[in-house]
């Protein structure tokens, strides 16, 4: 009978060990649930964040000089677009290189423009029978060169240069022509490159 108790004792020690040994293999799916909990978690607070980011950049107002930008650059976009759709470009475009001044000819600026007129109003205009503007092509360089001659280069840095431009050398040749011949309808700057 003593060997049996002996023998009882040892099983209660497996038990342990057994136990021991299945513990660890329970808390592996109870470490494992925790981490795919705070996964999930972290996941949908990023996922929370972003979508607040994305909805607060959509929905907050505009200030004031975005609004004026977009308004100009829309009002560009139809302008453009309407006097594509009814206009021709004259041949060939007007390029002028000059030395930017102020920078003792270390520095040059290249244009490029395309002259546009409305081919319904004035349909001679673009070198039909009596259009004869590509006679006056040097004539319309050299108000280009006039033009862009004086300008400096912080003046050449200004957004609004390039309307500047426009807006001058349309003037300047619209000055030059008489009601039969018509009426440049936009100047078009092809390129604009400083150096």
């Amino acid at each position: 009978m003593n060997k049996k108790p002996d023998e009882k004792a040892p099983a209660p020690e497996r038990e342990k060990g057994g136990e021991d040994a299945a513990a660890p293999a329970k808390k592996k799916p109870a470490n494992m649930q925790q981490i795919i909990f705070l996964g999930i978690i972290v996941g949908v607070v990023v996922l929370n964040t972003i979508i607040a980011l994305v909805l607060v950049s959509a929905t907050r107002p505009k200030r004031p000089d975005e609004k004026a930008a977009e308004m100009k650059a829309d009002s560009l976009k139809a302008t453009t677009e309407a006097v594509l759709s009814e206009g021709a470009p004259l041949e060939p475009p007007i390029e002028a290189i000059v030395n930017i001044a102020g920078t003792d000819g270390e520095r040059f600026l290249k244009v490029v423009v395309v002259l546009w007129y409305d081919k319904k109003k004035y349909p001679k205009m673009g070198g039909g029978e009596g259009g004869g503007m590509k006679e006056k092509a040097p004539m319309y360089k050299d108000m280009l060169i006039e033009i862009l001659s004086p300008m400096t280069l912080p003046e050449l840095n200004e957004p609004d240069v390039k309307d500047k431009i426009r807006k001058n050398l349309l003037r300047m040749i619209n000055n030059t022509m008489s009601p039969k011949e018509g009426e440049i309808s936009n100047v078009l700057i092809d390129q604009f490159i400083i150096q």
